[in-house]
C-alpha cells in the first residue's frame, strides 16, 4: 500500500509527465509550495483560486482535469466529497430573453454526484464553448452568480477553446466581477510531439517502433486530426494507436519495426481518415456534443 507522500508523488509525476502543458505544470508546482508552506506555518484557512483553463486546439481538457482532481485527492487541497472527485459540464448558450434552464441542469446533477452526502465537494469543469460572444449577457452572469454561491464546496475551472487574445480578456473580464481565478493557458503537443507519444505509451511496451519515414506519416495523419472540428484529444490519440496496434496485429508481421508502408492504411488520405471524419459529423448532428462526463 502506497504511503500518502508516495500517492501525492504518483499524481505530481504524472502530470509533470503531460504533454505541451508548461503553464499547468507551474501551476501545480505552485500548489505543491503552497500546501507545503500551508503545513509548515499551519495556515489552514488559505483557498485555492478558481480557474480559468484556455485551450488553443486539440482538447485535452478530460486528461487535465482528471489528473488534477487526483493530485488535490492526494494531496488533500481541498476536500472531496460524493460519487466523483470531478464532473464537465457544457451549458448550452440561451439567449437574454430565454429563461435560463441550465441552472436548473447544472443544480440536478450536482445534487446527483453528491450521493449520500448533503453536499458535493470537489471540482466543476465547466466548458463555456457556447458562450464565446455572449460573455457579458444576463444569463452568463446567472451563471456565475450561480457558481460564486458555491465556492465554499466546489472549484471551478472554466475551460474554453480559442486562440483569440480578444475573445479571452472578455471571459477574464465578466469572471473576475464575481470571483478571484487564474488563467492557465495550453498548449496541445504538435503533431511531431504526439508521434512521440504514441511511440512510448503504447507502441514501445508491445516492443514496436517506429521508422523514421512511419513518424513521417503519422505526423501527417495526426495534422490532419488535428484539424477537424472533433478532434477530441488524447482520446483520439489512444483511440488511433489501438487501431493501429489492432491492424498491425491482423497483419502479417515480419519484424518489430513499423514503416510507413505497414502504416498505408493510415496515411493521410486513407480510408480511416475519411471514415473518422464521417462519423464526426455525424455524431454532431444527432447530439452527440452535448453531454456531461463523469470520472470514473
Amino acid at each position: 500500500m502506497m504511503s500518502g507522500q508516495e500517492g501525492t508523488d504518483k499524481y505530481f509525476d504524472a502530470i509533470m509527465e503531460l504533454q505541451g502543458v508548461d503553464e499547468f505544470k507551474t501551476m501545480v508546482q505552485r500548489l505543491r509550495k503552497f500546501q507545503q508552506n500551508k503545513e509548515i506555518h499551519s495556515i489552514p484557512n488559505v483557498t485555492l483560486p478558481n480557474y480559468l483553463w484556455i485551450f488553443k486546439r486539440g482538447g485535452g481538457v478530460t486528461t487535465s482535469i482528471n489528473a488534477f482532481s487526483e493530485y488535490l485527492h492526494a494531496t488533500k487541497i481541498i476536500k472531496f466529497a460524493g460519487v466523483v472527485k470531478y464532473f464537465e459540464f457544457i451549458p448550452a448558450y440561451m439567449p437574454p430573453d430565454a429563461h435560463f434552464s441550465e441552472l436548473t441542469r447544472l443544480n440536478n446533477t450536482i445534487s446527483m454526484i453528491a450521493g449520500h452526502y448533503r453536499h458535493y465537494r470537489g471540482i466543476a469543469c465547466i466548458i463555456i464553448d457556447e458562450w464565446i460572444g455572449h460573455v457579458n449577457e444576463t444569463n452568463f452572469y446567472k451563471l456565475l452568480d450561480y457558481i460564486e454561491n458555491h465556492i465554499d464546496n466546489i472549484l471551478t475551472v472554466f475551460c474554453v477553446h480559442s486562440e483569440d487574445k480578444r475573445i479571452v480578456e472578455q471571459i477574464e473580464s465578466s469572471i473576475s466581477s464575481y470571483m478571484r481565478f487564474e488563467s492557465i493557458m495550453f498548449r496541445f503537443p504538435d503533431a511531431k510531439e504526439l508521434a512521440n507519444y504514441m511511440e512510448v505509451k503504447y507502441f514501445s511496451p508491445c516492443n514496436f517502433s517506429l521508422t523514421e519515414d512511419a513518424k513521417l506519416s503519422l505526423m501527417e495523419l495526426i495534422d490532419k486530426m488535428c484539424a477537424g472540428k472533433n478532434f477530441n484529444g488524447f482520446v483520439t490519440i489512444k483511440q488511433l494507436s489501438n487501431d493501429i496496434l489492432y491492424y498491425l496485429l491482423t497483419s502479417n508481421l515480419a519484424g518489430k519495426n513499423i514503416s510507413a508502408e505497414m502504416l498505408s492504411e493510415f496515411n493521410k488520405n486513407s480510408i480511416y481518415i475519411k471514415r473518422i471524419k464521417t462519423l464526426a459529423e455525424r455524431d454532431s448532428i444527432i447530439g452527440f456534443g452535448q453531454k456531461m462526463e463523469l470520472s470514473k
